[in-house]
């Protein structure tokens, strides 16, 4: 009987990259902080990840990053709490493990090199990129990644009135000012397609499309946009 990708990823997160991050020379935590509870995690968002990792899709950095060939940084793991508990509570940090998991989608399902995907933009607008040769300072394909598909619904209906010239006092406050970072970066950069990815099935992909008066309008598209 095969065992499930879900099980697989959290046996080597306790046994592999749990140990190396809380063993960090600058950190010295205890393993026995760490929290979880595994329903947590999506069965193809383990798998992907895994492919992702074993395939050099994603590589493991300085201090236990995780990150990509043309990302500006690395994204860790695991999120650390409060500095007063003792052993200091460490939990999953989903938004990684979607991310490192969209990056795999991206390479071998949607036939993207490696060296075309990177982590973290310059301005850390977005989780996840696509390049184009040869420009590789804008995003053909720009990603944002949320942990719960709530939060993937929230954030594109926000975009969507920073896009269509709903700005007020609230774009700098809370989830909208979220939104509208990416609305100031999209704007800025013009990436091809807009990529909202939350825990596997949840999904939304739009293409980027400039209206007369300079304004944008993300337009509902079928994933097959996503080829290279």
């Amino acid at each position: 009987m095969t065992t499930p990708f879900k099980d697989v990823f959290m046996r080597r997160v306790r046994e592999e990259w749990l140990p190396a991050y809380c063993n960090d020379p600058k950190r010295q935590y205890a393993v026995e902080g760490f929290h979880i509870d595994d329903n947590v995690v999506i069965e193809a968002d383990a798998q992907d990840f895994l492919r992702a990792i074993d395939n050099g899709v994603a590589i493991i950095g300085d201090r236990q990053g995780f990150g990509m060939a043309r990302g500006y940084a690395s994204e860790t793991l695991f999120w650390e709490h409060e500095r007063t508990v003792q052993p200091r509570r460490i939990t999953l940090w989903l938004e990684t493990l979607i991310t490192v998991a969209t990056g795999a989608r991206l390479h071998f399902d949607y036939g993207w090199p490696i060296e075309c995907l990177g982590m973290q933009s310059k301005d850390s607008a977005f989780d996840l990129m696509t390049f184009k040769e040869p420009d590789f300072q804008n995003e053909y394909v720009a990603v944002e990644v949320k942990s719960t598909s709530r939060a993937v619904d929230e954030m594109t209906e926000n975009l969507a009135r920073c896009c269509a010239g709903d700005h007020d006092p609230s774009c700098f406050t809370g989830t909208r000012r979220n939104a509208h970072r990416k609305w100031i970066a999209l704007t800025a950069r013009r990436p091809c397609l807009f990529w909202a990815v939350g825990p596997s099935p949840a999904s939304k992909l739009f293409q980027v499309a400039a209206l007369a008066d300079d304004r944008l309008h993300l337009v509902p598209v079928s994933f097959d946009s996503l080829r290279f």
